[in-house]
């Protein structure tokens, strides 16, 4: 079994009017920071989890001349300024899809992420069955989710499978070797 780590952020957006300052700390106290925009990836699944609508982002900056920097200190270039924007404000948000600079005391809603573990485990499975077929991956993926209850682990895990460029999930290990094992990957998020 290989097992693979990388991260994943889970926005949530928060539709209390609150200033910058009370929106960072709810954030940190609850989630991990107000929410940070990596790419246009990021910045749909914002509009998507918040809407187009007035959202206080993770950027901001101390001085009407200083560099906008993100609250969990994250280095990120991406940037959807509306034109003419920035002016000299200290913190951002969004509104019909483009960002502004705002006074960090005025009132808006906000949107935090959650950062969350994802993890690749490659299974192999020693089968007589067709192991692709839809209700034998279904009795996989349910054996595997009680072994991790049994384990304590049910509650943070989702799990799917990853399909490969041929559609399947299982594939055969090698022709020499018994024939009935395959291997798949599965996505473990915590």
């Amino acid at each position: 079994m290989r097992v693979t780590f990388s991260w994943l952020h889970e926005f949530v957006y928060v539709p209390v009017s609150v200033n910058w300052t009370d929106a960072q700390k709810y954030c940190r106290q609850r989630y991990t920071d107000l929410i940070t925009i990596t790419d246009q990836a990021d910045h749909d699944e914002l509009l998507k989890t918040a809407g187009m609508g007035n959202v206080w982002l993770g950027l901001y900056r101390t001085s009407g001349d200083g560099v906008f920097v993100w609250s969990d200190q994250r280095s990120s270039s991406f940037r959807k300024w509306k034109s003419g924007q920035p002016n000299a404000q200290l913190c951002v948000n969004v509104y019909d899809g483009y960002w502004y600079d705002r006074n960090c005391e005025d009132y808006a809603p906000f949107a935090c992420y959650i950062e969350r573990k994802r993890q690749l485990v490659r299974l192999e499975v020693k089968s007589s069955q067709n192991v692709n077929d839809p209700a034998v991956m279904k009795e996989i993926l349910e054996k595997m989710e009680q072994t991790l209850k049994e384990k304590g682990l049910a509650q943070y895990a989702k799990l799917s499978w990853r399909t490969q460029s041929n559609g399947n999930v299982f594939q055969k290990k090698d022709k020499k070797s018994d024939a009935t094992k395959q291997t798949c990957i599965s996505k473990l998020r915590k």
